[in-house]
């Protein structure tokens, strides 16, 4: 068992409940990295548990049960809370400048897993339209016309403003309209062979404390995250719900089922537990 754990999440602002007094736990190291670096690091065992985006923790399972169907799962969701949403989010938002039904060229965001995932579910089947997404490299520095849509998420999800926009679909809504269930966007994974039971209890800690700090972290919001603190104390407290209970791993069963219907997560992903975890309600 390591002396010293090591817990890798991102900056965003509203996974900072998640993360509260980490920093400065005896025993504890904190890693902030971009989502899409996570899984990489969970795989090379550099991190004990990760704030993994949803997406990508069905495609580690899955890679896991392709190589050895009959082993043990080599990584487990912690039900000790996660980021999602019931309804709006605020911080994960598609700008349209052109109407739904002629979107053509949709520009994902670099820094998303989960969410690039889930708008080309949305707009396929919400929307009825089909275009080509692209990421921003594929579009060059000096793209000949600009998207019919944009799709931006974390702390600068919540604070863009584009004027030319026609319309802005908050995905977390459409996804609730869609479906009536929660959406997660990302949630605790640990490797199987972790010391699950310390990971879970240090996370559960730092998740009792964050929620009751949660105007501390708004009041701190604009220079930590750039987030007006009116803007942030909105964003964690009314959109952002850190429940991992059954209707969240529901939400969660759906989207993959969506995911790879859609060609878009390979099959065999499972959601898996510690036999002895408790949910936080």
């Amino acid at each position: 068992m390591p002396d010293v754990l090591t817990i890798g999440a991102t900056r965003f602002l509203n996974a900072r409940p998640l993360l509260y007094g980490l920093e400065g736990e005896k025993g504890v190291r904190l890693r902030l990295e971009m989502p899409g670096s996570l899984a990489a690091l969970l795989k090379t065992g550099e991190v004990d548990a990760a704030l993994l985006p949803s997406i990508e923790y069905f495609r580690l399972t899955a890679e896991s049960s392709e190589r050895a169907r009959a082993a043990p799962a080599r990584f487990v969701a912690l039900p000790v809370g996660a980021i999602g949403s019931r309804g709006a989010v605020g911080s994960v938002r598609l700008f349209g400048y052109t109407d739904r039904a002629q979107l053509r060229r949709v520009l994902l965001d670099p820094v998303s897993r989960t969410s690039n995932t889930l708008v080309r579910i949305l707009v396929v089947r919400r929307f009825g339209v089909a275009p080509h997404f692209v990421m921003p490299q594929e579009v060059g520095s000096a793209p000949p016309r600009p998207p019919d849509a944009e799709l931006l998420i974390g702390d600068q999800g919540l604070v863009a403003e584009r004027p030319a926009a026609e319309w802005i679909a908050d995905l977390g809504l459409e996804w609730h309209r869609f479906t009536h269930l929660p959406f997660v966007y990302a949630f605790w994974v640990a490797r199987s062979d972790g010391p699950l039971e310390r990971l879970t209890a240090v996370l559960s800690g730092s998740l009792e404390r964050g929620l009751a700090a949660r105007e501390t972290l708004a009041a701190e919001a604009p220079k930590a995250n750039g987030v007006r603190a009116e803007v942030a104390l909105r964003h964690l407290t009314e959109q952002i719900r850190y429940n991992f209970g059954p209707k969240e791993q529901e939400g969660l069963r759906v989207f993959y089922r969506m995911a790879t219907e859609e060609g878009l997560a390979p099959d065999g992903g499972r959601l898996r537990f510690p036999p002895e975890a408790r949910e936080v309600p």
